[in-house]
């Protein structure tokens, strides 16, 4: 299958999410001016990222099985203050679904990740996107943007893990209803909400 990757290790949350109210929020802000393309309900064609040995792997969207795609980066405040509930989610659903956690930062290096994800100790794969393909094909604009698909290989749900980085502010756990809400055959109540992190830094940066 694929290597391991992470943020800032657990044992500091509360400088993770200090850092992200009072660094990252700006940046967030930024990006969310730009408003995503329209990719809810549309299905996804195949996409290929890197393992932390530097091989690739196809993924076929309509392969069955509901997947959760997840964008992080290694050095964003915002994303590491999601690592706990990244974690969480996957130990909560990794039995029925197939979760990608991904880096599409070109300035974020294979070395990079593969060490960044030792010391973050995450319990999943952890995959680059290289070139920004994945990140493209999507419309992911920046981290920690989510994605919830289908059997069909349709998204169904893209925007934010929760809506604050402190979780004990939280009041919309929006990866998560939607999670619950696909496997359940149900549709999604908010199927789209302004995911919340760093921009992604492209290599051919988008305008």
């Amino acid at each position: 299958m694929i290597a391991r990757v992470a943020s800032l290790p657990f044992k500091f949350p509360a400088l993770s999410i200090a850092l992200a109210a009072l660094i990252a929020l700006p940046i967030a802000s930024r990006a969310e001016e730009l408003l995503p393309d329209k990719t809810v309900d549309k299905p996804i064609p195949s996409l290929t990222v890197l393992d932390m040995q530097g091989q690739q792997h196809s993924y076929q969207a309509s392969s069955g099985g509901v997947t959760v795609i997840i964008f992080f980066s290694t050095r964003c405040p915002m994303s590491n203050a999601f690592n706990y509930r990244r974690n969480q989610l996957y130990h909560d659903y990794s039995n029925r679904v197939r979760f990608l956690v991904v880096d599409s930062n070109a300035n974020e290096s294979l070395d990079e990740i593969r060490t960044y994800g030792k010391d973050a100790q995450f319990d999943f794969p952890v995959y680059r996107d290289l070139d920004n393909k994945a990140a493209d094909l999507l419309g992911a604009r920046n981290t920690t943007e989510s994605f919830v698909l289908d059997a069909s290989g349709a998204v169904r749900y893209r925007g934010y893990i929760e809506d604050s980085p402190n979780p004990t502010r939280t009041t919309n756990q929006g990866l998560r209803l939607a999670i619950e809400a696909v496997l359940s055959g149900r549709p999604v109540a908010t199927p789209e909400t302004r995911g919340r992190g760093c921009a992604i830094r492209r290599l051919h940066p988008q305008e």
